[in-house]
């Protein structure tokens, strides 16, 4: 028995010997973790985060269990970089594997502001991670940061890694010397297009990292030649298809042409051009219509035409900076006949006035009278001054009423009846002429008289039709508005309407073609086509301010590029 548990002991024994052997040669023969000396991670790093503003920290590796792949001293060296950073630096900071980041993390990545995405080294796990983690995350919304070791070309380690060229990815390999470090920009212009670099900054021990001092589109303000697919839609002036000869789109006209062909200059591509039918409206079952929906299924770059911002929009596509605001209201065509307003002719003054000069020759015409009378009975005049004939009150208002309008008055032989005579004339030249100056201003003016000025009193007039353009902003926002006036305007007008305008200036022909015909455009749209209108049109009060921009898809590399060059070129 005593002998059995000995040889049992001697076995265990050779078996933990044997197993510890196998562990320490693994551990010597694996690659570290840490490629670096943790000096160098810590400063270079902070640099890094200081220089972009990150709010946090990920420091990836490619073993999901360290101590027992790595050993104990990487596991160190990896919690002494995480206390620097947390602990001295107060930077929130994890250590993590990508697996662990796709299981924890996931698509919620979003909720994480400003990241900064540390790859510790370029061993064979961690790229395969990184590739396949390239593939479902949006590269260009963290910083990253990768540590390549000499022999490491950074074009075959990124040869499986789309890296667009709106993404900051870094990567940093040691100087000729071996005591510094060279920080590379790295990214491509197109899934087709080879990684390019660019010098971004340096580190070494004595200066810490110097970064770039231009902007990220500053460095890269070159897309060397690339293809952008433009889509527009008809709606002149402001955006016009021209084709050539075989009926193609071959260029864009107007002010949205303009814009684009200051982009193209700026940003050195070349573009193609499509025509869609409409700008663009969700359907029920979610999907888009027009050119909103070209570019949600790829199949456009750029929307090249006044696209309305909206909130469903925004869920489905991104917009550039804005081109210009204005407000959007309804126009109707301006009353063809002029009302007649009675009122005009006493208008040139007030009712005060008119009360007063009334007065006046109702009191001359008394006093008139009273003189007459009194001439009469009173011997005070000679028979020979004394009135032949008599003049009634009547006739006396109206020879003073002659008067205010610049006819004669019977002469009298009394000096006080001449006196007056003086006074009255005077006060009706002077009335007169201030009459008259103000009334050829008042005929002069033409004037109309609107039917009603708001959405609730076109409404309420029950006589005119609305229309908005078909397949656009206007119509979503009439269909999904919480406005109890405009919910019924949509529901007893404009969802009455078949043929609704492909756009603007075929929306004011309208107005101007059928009778009571009311349609909601932009301000600058209807101030531009009123020239090109047989009518004069007539605006409603505003019923919302907007905002109109280009648009590029959601995840559109070339975003950043294009509102650098929309405000290098003042179209702001």
């Amino acid at each position: 028995m005593l002998r059995f548990r000995r040889e049992f002991c001697a076995t265990l024994l050779l078996l933990c010997v044997s197993r510890s052997t196998r562990l320490s040669v693994s551990l010597a023969d694996a690659e570290p973790v840490l490629i670096r000396p943790l000096k160098v991670y810590e400063s270079l790093i902070k640099g890094v985060h200081d220089h972009f503003n990150n709010t946090c920290i990920i420091l990836f590796h490619g073993t999901m269990n360290v101590i027992e792949k790595k050993g104990l001293e990487d596991m160190e060296g990896l919690l002494a970089l995480q206390r620097y950073l947390s602990g001295s630096l107060n930077i929130r900071t994890v250590i993590m594997d990508f697996s662990m980041f796709k299981d924890r993390v996931g698509k919620t990545y979003h909720h994480i502001k400003r990241p900064l995405f540390v790859l510790l080294n370029d061993l064979d796990e961690i790229r395969e991670q990184f590739i396949s983690v390239s593939k479902w995350i949006t590269m260009s919304y963290p910083t990253w940061l990768l540590f390549l070791r000499d022999g490491t070309r950074f074009d075959e380690f990124l040869s499986n890694v789309y890296v667009p060229f709106d993404c900051i990815l870094m990567v940093t390999q040691r100087d000729s010397k071996g005591t510094g470090e060279i920080v590379r920009d790295v990214y491509q212009i197109s899934k087709e297009d080879n990684l390019r670099s660019m010098k971004f900054g340096e580190w070494n021990a004595r200066e810490g990292f110097q970064g770039p001092q231009l902007g990220l589109y500053q460095r890269r303000n070159d897309l060397n030649g690339r293809n952008i697919r433009v889509v527009s839609v008809h709606d002149p002036p402001v955006s016009r298809i021209i084709r050539n000869k075989a009926g193609q789109p071959s260029r864009i006209g107007g002010f949205f042409g303009e814009v684009i062909q200051l982009l193209q200059e700026g940003m050195n591509c070349t573009f193609t051009y499509m025509e869609a039918s409409s700008w663009g409206t969700r359907l029920p079952n979610g999907t888009w219509t027009g050119s909103i929906r070209m570019l949600v299924e790829d199949k456009a770059d750029l929307a090249a035409t006044e696209l309305m911002m909206s909130s469903d929009r925004l869920e489905a596509i991104k917009f550039t900076t804005p081109v210009y605001s204005t407000k959007c209201r309804a126009y109707i065509r301006r009353p063809d006949t002029t009302a007649v307003k009675w009122n005009t002719y006493l208008a040139p003054f007030a009712f005060n006035v008119w009360n007063a000069i009334g007065l006046t020759v109702v009191v001359v015409a008394l006093t008139i009278t009273g003189i007459d009378v009194l001439s009469r009975k009173v011997n005070w005049f000679p028979v020979d001054l004394r009135p032949n004939s008599r003049s009634t009150l009547s006739e006396i208002l109206f020879y003073v009423f002659g008067a205010f309008c610049g006819q004669g008055m019977e002469p009298s032989p009394l000096d006080p009846t001449r006196l007056v005579h003086l006074n009255v004339h005077l006060t009706g030249v002077v009335v007169l002429a201030a009459y008259s100056a103000a009334l050829i201003s008042f005929l002069a003016i033409k004037t109309f008289v609107m039917p009603f000025t708001t959405m609730e009193g076109l409404l309420k007039d029950g006589t005119y039709r609305f229309a908005v353009v078909g397949d656009s902003a206007d119509y979503s926002f009439f269909q999904n508005t919480s406005d109890t006036v405009l919910t019924v305007m949509f529901e007893e007008l404009l969802a009455r309407e078949l043929d609704l305008p492909v756009n603007y200036f075929d929306g004011l022909n309208r107005v101007c073609q059928e009778k009571k015909y009311a349609f909601m455009t932009l301000d600058n749209m209807a101030t531009v086509l009123q020239g090109k209108v047989e009518c004069a049109v007539e605006p409603l009060d505003a019923i919302m301010q907007t905002t109109i921009a280009m648009a590029v898809p959601s995840h559109s590399p070339y975003r950043g590029i294009i509102d650098t060059k929309q405000n290098l070129v003042g179209l702001r």
